[in-house]
């Protein structure tokens, strides 16, 4: 504070802000010595002074903060305050309307930003698809370290990177999936009309195009099945715990859960052929892929078969062979045929009942 902003107060001739600034002074007086001499210096040149010996700075500040006349300063104060309110709501409304179009202009260009940016980093997300032959078992190492083991004649379609916040993949045909743990980014197959969700977890996957249906074994973990919702993450149709074995049939839309201990869904992947009372349909179709052959059934009745085995090394002829052994079938094997292009024709088979 200086002596001559406060003899400006006396003269009533402060501006708002260097009113408040004496008022708050006036207000906040402490008393230290720096003080004591500015307001003993105002106080001498006021009308009223006398001289003290021993100065009441108390009666002093009460003095010189009231120099002006009490109308005066009401008046002054209610005056300036008045202006000063109706100016800050002016400045108020102003900045307001000017404010709208200002953030009105700065949401659109964030959201366009974030729209191109979203759209260039899908355009530059490259994509790499994985295919196994009609005749092998193909390992594939993501970029997340999640292995995944497709079986014959099966495809997976994965980002060359995955996003901070997404692991999706696409399976077509077969795959045994060991997923890195990351609770924060589940781990997603798409799979047909259904997607299974994942944290860490091993589960395998069987998703032909050609097959009416879309299994899931749960082998450790926890998984979820969804179906796809557009604009969503999908729908939750079922939560899955170790042993349980999904169906969804593409022809209705139905889950079915089973309970499974043995291995025979996924043993594939150690190159075994595992069949636990399989009916005669199931264990033609494995075989059909397992060995990349041409097998039909001409005796309807053959369907009401089951069978239990196991093969591992054995060729397509000594598993047939197997077969007639322990149930009432016959078999014929053709020999594959060279085509104009260079490729073979699949092996045919032909089973009947044997009478």
């Amino acid at each position: 504070m200086n002596i001559d902003l406060i003899k400006k107060y006396c003269n009533n001739a402060c501006t708002v802000e260097e009113l408040n600034l004496v008022l708050k002074w006036f207000e906040e007086f402490k008393g230290t010595p720096e003080e004591k001499e500015l307001l003993l210096r105002v106080w001498e040149e006021t009308p009223d002074y006398v001289e003290i010996d021993e100065p009441d700075f108390e009666f002093i500040l009460d003095k010189v903060h009231h120099r002006l006349k009490p109308g005066q300063t009401a008046d002054f104060n209610r005056e300036n305050i008045r202006k000063n309110e109706s100016f800050r709501h002016y400045f108020i409304r102003a900045a307001a309307i000017l404010l709208i179009p200002v953030l009105t202009y700065s949401f659109y260009m964030t959201f366009k930003y974030q729209s191109v940016k979203k759209v260039r980093s899908s355009e530059l997300q490259a994509y790499n698809e994985v295919f196994s032959s009609v005749d092998a078992i193909t390992k594939v190492t993501l970029p997340d370290g999640s292995n995944v083991w497709l079986n014959h004649s099966s495809s997976l379609r994965y980002p060359s990177f995955f996003q901070a916040n997404s692991r999706i993949v696409e399976l077509k045909g077969e795959g045994y999936f060991e997923v890195a743990h990351n609770p924060d980014v589940p781990f997603i197959v798409k799979a047909g009309d259904i997607q299974i969700t994942a944290t860490g977890t091993v589960f395998n996957i069987l998703a032909y195009p050609e097959e009416d249906k879309i299994e899931t074994s749960l082998i450790s973990g926890k998984v979820e099945l969804k179906m796809p919702e557009p604009g969503s993450n999908g729908i939750t149709q079922m939560k899955m715990k170790p042993t349980d074995l999904a169906i969804f049939q593409k022809t209705n839309n139905e889950l079915i859960m089973r309970t499974v201990k043995d291995d025979r869904y996924f043993s594939w992947k150690d190159g075994k052929l595992v069949f636990n009372m399989e009916p005669m349909g199931e264990v033609v179709k494995k075989l059909r892929r397992w060995y990349n052959a041409d097998i039909q059934i001409n005796d309807p009745s053959l369907l009401d078969l089951n069978y239990t085995a196991t093969f591992v090394h054995e060729t397509l002829p000594q598993v047939m062979e197997l077969l007639a052994l322990i149930t009432p079938i016959s078999y014929s094997i053709s020999d594959r045929k060279e085509m104009k292009n260079g490729s073979f024709t699949k092996r045919k088979i032909i089973l009947s009942h044997r009478r």
